[in-house]
């Protein structure tokens, strides 16, 4: 039997368990990740994530993400945004480089609660997505009915993103895994639907690879401006509205900054046979 301690933080409310690896080696099974993440039985998570010291002098800590389902994915906005706080509440830094599959993201403490994270280079390359044969990523053949054609971007996973006026009516449950599961898209997809406001505001619901339904997405709000600036449906800085609060998205140089809040919920222990 192992006690494994975590701590559970959320990023209007795209909720996470983090487990410190730094000072003692845990193994990251998927037996533990589906306990965990389990949210009758476990701590309840969109996504496990651990922190690891440094291996090189150019970040200060690496992280590994996992889904529900146990597959790695290789960026989370949100995530990285509640990793940033941890590290800003032990020490002084304003700056955090944090080490993910995505490549290092520079995050910066804005207030005690805001953190701005910088999730780098963007792309809508048809093999930077990728997608299993070369395709018009601006218009991309996927419908949803009322809505665009998809836009398909990579910001260190990747995105197909659909603009129309009723997200709300959207069965996102049913669409959500048949796109997220189309051959078009050789590692999977997320699927964000978004709700034009004004050329600065929008709304936008999401569909997580290999989570489900979400209250919040870091990197599928970057992705939402990001090809809504491609489209030039937007300016280059964002409110992001989603169900627990938004995100401020400014896309800088063609790089991704976000700015939003990320909260500790609580701490606690596990047993692990």
């Amino acid at each position: 039997m192992e006690i494994i301690e975590f701590i559970k933080m959320h990023g209007l409310g795209n909720d996470f368990v983090i487990i410190d690896r730094r000072s003692k080696n845990i193994e990251i099974s998927k037996k533990l990740i589906n306990t965990l993440s389990d949210r009758k039985s476990g701590a309840g998570c969109d996504q496990l994530i651990t922190i690891d010291a440094s291996t090189t002098n150019d970040h200060d800590v690496s992280i590994q993400i996992y889904n529900p389902n146990g597959d790695r994915a290789e960026a989370c906005g949100n995530g990285t945004r509640c990793i940033a706080k941890l590290l800003f509440d032990e020490n002084n830094k304003e700056e955090i480089k944090i080490k993910s599959d995505a490549g290092i993201l520079l995050a910066k403490k804005i207030d005690y609660k805001n953190i701005s994270v910088n999730l780098g280079k963007l792309s809508h390359n048809w093999k930077d997505i990728p997608t299993t044969i070369k395709v018009d990523t601006l218009n991309v053949p996927i419908k949803i009915d009322g809505f665009s054609s998809g836009i398909a971007v990579n910001i260190g996973n990747p995105h197909i993103i659909f603009f129309g006026a009723n997200i709300e009516n959207v069965d996102l449950s049913s669409i959500g895994p048949i796109i997220e599961n189309d051959k078009l898209f050789k590692n999977k997809i997320n699927i964000g639907i978004v709700k034009i406001i004004n050329e600065n505001k929008i709304k936008m619901r999401v569909w997580e690879r290999g989570v489900g339904i979400t209250l919040a997405c870091g990197s599928g709000a970057c992705a939402a401006v990001y090809a809504g600036t491609l489209k030039k449906l937007l300016k280059n800085n964002v409110e992001v509205k989603l169900d627990r609060g938004s995100l401020f998205i400014s896309i800088v140089n063609n790089e991704a900054i976000m700015v939003g809040p990320a909260e500790i919920s609580f701490q606690g222990k596990i047993e692990i046979e």
